[in-house]
C-alpha cells in the first residue's frame, strides 16, 4: 500500500505540464495508476488541443464579459444594447425635436419626416429630392476658355 501510494504520488508529480492539467480535475477521485494513465491518454492529440483551446477561449470570454460596464447604467455584466434601463423601440419612439421644422416652420417634427407642401406663409416648398442634390456631372456642353478662332494658313 505504501509503495503504491508513493508510485501514485510520483506519477502525478513527474508528469509533464499538459498531463498535469489533464490529471488535476480527477486528482482526488483517481484511485489507481490506471486512472491517471487514462486521463493522460489523449494528451497531445488534435482533439485534446481543440478542447484546451475552446476552454481557454471560454475563460477569456467570461473575463471580458465580467470586465465590461454598461454605458447607460454603469453596472457590470451588461452592455448598452442589453441594458434593462433603456426603453425599447425604434425611431418612432425617438424624442421629438424641440425646435420647429426647418423646412415648413409649422410643426415640431424632423425635417426628414416633413410631408408639408407649403410653408407657414403658404408659399410652396421646393420639391424634396433625396440624395446628393447639387452633386454629380453638370449638364450642357463643356466650356472652353481662351480659345482663338481657327484661321486658315495665309
Amino acid at each position: 500500500p505504501k509503495r503504491q501510494l508513493l508510485l501514485f504520488h510520483l506519477a502525478i508529480e513527474n508528469a509533464n505540464s499538459s498531463c498535469q492539467k489533464a490529471i488535476d480535475p480527477i486528482r482526488n477521485r483517481a484511485r489507481t495508476l490506471t486512472d491517471l494513465i487514462r486521463a493522460c491518454q489523449n494528451v497531445g492529440s488534435d482533439e485534446y488541443k481543440a478542447e484546451m483551446i475552446a476552454a481557454a477561449l471560454a475563460r477569456q470570454l467570461m473575463v471580458a464579459r465580467a470586465a465590461t460596464k454598461c454605458f447607460v447604467c454603469g453596472q457590470d455584466g451588461n452592455i448598452k444594447k442589453d441594458c434593462p434601463k433603456v426603453k425599447r423601440g425604434g425611431m418612432d419612439q425617438a424624442k421629438n425635436p424641440t425646435q420647429l421644422c426647418p423646412l415648413c416652420q409649422k410643426g415640431y417634427h424632423w425635417s426628414n419626416q416633413c410631408h408639408s407642401k407649403f410653408d407657414k406663409n403658404g408659399n410652396p416648398l421646393p420639391a424634396q429630392v433625396p440624395g446628393n442634390r447639387k452633386r454629380g456631372a453638370r449638364s450642357g456642353a463643356p466650356k472652353v476658355f481662351n480659345r482663338t478662332p481657327n484661321v486658315g494658313p495665309t
